[in-house]
């Protein structure tokens, strides 16, 4: 199997709320971990936290970039108020890195995979947005004061025949771990929904002429069914073959 370069970029080490930065680093580590056991080289990068060369430099290394979840999107890249329940700190340098790049791997082909807030950016950057605070956020996040057993809350989603995600799942996932407030709104141009929760919040997308796809769920988390993640690199690394493929000439 070659070995194909993986960038995959968290905002920042360096945020206010270390304990938050805590939670997400088994996940980071999780997706470095199962995509080097799959014919991965990954490389991690902290968008936030590095120089304008450094992000250059990784980016030029990569046959594939995953974007990673954790904060919510700064709300002027969408055009919207900050003003919102729910709202916390914003990493607005990494945000602004890590769009330029989701328009940039579109450009150039590169294949993405965009995770939680990886897919709210994915949706921003080519231009939709994002409901704020969803109205039942707690059938979609871990909430403390319920005193639930778990970081995440289990639920189906159902998946759109013709889809991306049908060819690799089938019809339906009966189990995937969530934790978020916020979520695709308005579809950006040239984007589709793949994937929905039982009360209708979009939990896959996929771009239709780019190689570029997201799920809101946490396939990487340590509770999540096994195989989603693998499933997911694969159709990943399927894409940089599929890109790959020269384009006979008549």
């Amino acid at each position: 199997m070659t070995l194909l370069h993986l960038l995959v970029i968290e905002a920042t080490q360096h945020r206010p709320d270390s304990v938050f930065t805590g939670l997400l680093e088994p996940l980071t580590v999780q997706v470095l971990d199962v995509a080097a056991d799959n014919g991965w080289k990954p490389e991690r990068l902290a968008i936030g936290d590095v120089t304008p060369e450094e992000i250059s430099a990784a980016y030029d290394r990569a046959d594939a970039i995953v974007v990673m979840g954790g904060d919510d999107v700064d709300p002027q890249f969408y055009g919207a108020s900050s003003d919102y329940e729910g709202a916390g700190h914003f990493v607005t340098l990494a945000d602004e890195r890590t769009l330029a790049m989701i328009r940039k791997s579109a450009t150039e082909r590169i294949p993405l995979l965009g995770i939680c807030r990886g897919e709210q950016l994915l949706n921003v950057a080519h231009g939709g947005t994002l409901v704020q605070h969803l109205e039942l956020a707690d059938d979609h996040r871990y909430a403390p004061e319920l005193d639930r057993d778990a970081e995440f809350i289990k639920h189906p989603v159902t998946i759109e025949p013709g889809s991306e995600l049908f060819q690799l799942f089938g019809p339906e996932l009966t189990a995937v771990e969530s934790s978020h407030h916020q979520a695709v709104d308005r579809l950006a141009p040239g984007m589709r929904a793949s994937a929905f929760a039982p009360d209708g919040t979009i939990e896959a997308i996929e771009h239709t002429s780019v190689p570029q796809f997201a799920v809101q769920w946490h396939p990487e988390a340590e509770s999540s069914l096994p195989d989603q993640l693998p499933t997911l690199l694969g159709a990943l690394r399927a894409a940089v073959t599929t890109v790959a493929v020269p384009t006979t000439m008549n």
